[in-house]
């Protein structure tokens, strides 16, 4: 804590009161107590750590949901800071009595009220999610801010993300973006343009920012820019997924496109194309994808109809039997994972697999999918669809 109260009322800042000769005169002299739990606290001043206000032995303050660290204490002073110096009239660890929280930072902008929570160790899921809950109920955005200590990145072509990391995410134009900070060289670093190739496997456009470089509004208002990486990163994924990956799945993932006549190693191209929604899917794209690959478009006739409800609901079945997962982001508003399958075949469409009927739901089998004899071959085709897909993607915006 940064904040206590003396027992007249007065609120003691240790962002504002940095004189340890000060400090040491108000330790000597008075009492502090807790703003929430009117419970003693101790002031620590001492020259291990930052200097900051401590619960007293045996007290269960409401507020105490985890020990803040070094790295923490750092990180909410400096943000602190940098909001103050961009004129934010911000507040530092305000408690909410109506909903029994208190952020690190609270401040409005622009008619709206904001709560700045920084987060650098793990809390429990539903604790993170009931606060965030408890702050869009009562009109104020939550943004989360992620210690820069908690990104993982696997190798030069993916980031490791846990559904706690995910349930920090900020929607943004109902894309997910990703901030974090780093008090001791003082960056931001924005990750946007998630794509999940696994459970907890992303590529990300990655943006490291100084904070003196960058205000807030150009941080909340972030856009999203195209991925030139993603491509090879993304294929790059998809070959060590032939080649190796896909011998550690569950069972009954192997049994089900082998009894379909199509080993998981040779999927077609067409499986595991990047959609906007995918994020929704812990499933592997490349396993969802083919599923309904091998379910409705191969064995379909040219020209048989393929309804997208259909798909849907029998793709509902698989997620209730556990065959398929869904991310559980009950933050993200007017999106569903149903969407992630209507855009999939959508690409199709554009790969000219499919062709719409004049419904936005329904679409006939346009040509055959070819279906890959080697590894290799099948690596080579993951090439030419996305080749296709990008060309066509250079198209529409030339047009």
């Amino acid at each position: 804590m940064l904040l206590a109260q003396t027992e007249d009322g007065r609120i003691i800042s240790l962002v504002k009161v940095k004189n340890k000769v000060e400090l040491e005169e108000l330790k000597k002299n008075e009492n502090f107590i807790c703003p929430v739990c009117k419970e003693k606290v101790i002031l620590k001043t001492g020259t291990k750590r930052i200097w900051h206000f401590a619960h007293a032995h045996n007290t269960n303050c409401g507020q105490e949901f985890e020990r803040e660290s070094d790295y923490h204490l750092q990180g909410k002073i400096k943000l602190y800071e940098w909001f103050q110096n961009q004129g934010f009239h911000v507040e530092l660890e305000k408690y909410i009595p109506e909903i029994k929280q208190r952020p690190d930072l609270f401040f409005q902008w622009k008619n709206k009220t904001y709560a700045i929570e920084y987060q650098c160790s793990k809390i429990d899921l539903q604790l993170l999610k009931k606060r965030t809950a408890l702050y869009l109920q009562n009109h104020i955005t939550p943004i989360w801010i992620a210690g820069r200590t908690r990104l993982k990145k696997v190798s030069h072509l993916s980031i490791k993300l846990s559904t706690f990391d995910l349930s920090m995410a900020n929607f943004l134009h109902h894309q997910p973006l990703l901030i974090y900070y780093c008090p001791i060289t003082n960056l931001f670093t924005i990750l946007s343009n998630l794509l999940p190739f696994s459970s907890t496997t992303f590529t990300a456009s990655t943006e490291i920012v100084p904070a003196c470089k960058i205000n807030f509004s150009q941080l909340f208002q972030w856009k999203q820019g195209r991925n030139f990486e993603c491509g090879e990163r993304w294929l790059s994924l998809k070959q060590r997924f032939r080649t190796n990956t896909h011998l550690y799945l569950s069972t009954c993932y192997k049994r089900f496109f082998y009894e379909n006549g199509c080993p998981i190693s040779l999927l077609p191209g067409e499986a595991g194309i990047p959609v906007k929604s995918m994020i929704w899917m812990q499933t592997e794209a490349i396993l969802w994808q083919g599923w309904i690959l091998v379910k409705f478009v191969i064995p379909s006739r040219r020209g048989e109809t393929i309804s997208f409800h259909t798909i849907f609901h029998r793709f509902k079945e698989e997620v209730r039997k556990g065959f398929f997962v869904i991310r559980q982001l009950p933050f993200i508003k007017d999106s569903h994972y149903s969407f992630a399958i209507l855009e999939y075949l959508q690409k199709l469409e554009k790969l000219g697999v499919l062709k719409r009927t004049g419904s936005m739901t329904l679409f006939q089998k346009e040509t055959e999918i070819i279906i890959p004899q080697n590894v290799e071959n099948a690596c080579q085709l993951d090439r030419d669809v996305w080749k296709r897909l990008n060309n066509l993607e250079k198209y529409r915006k030339d047009k």
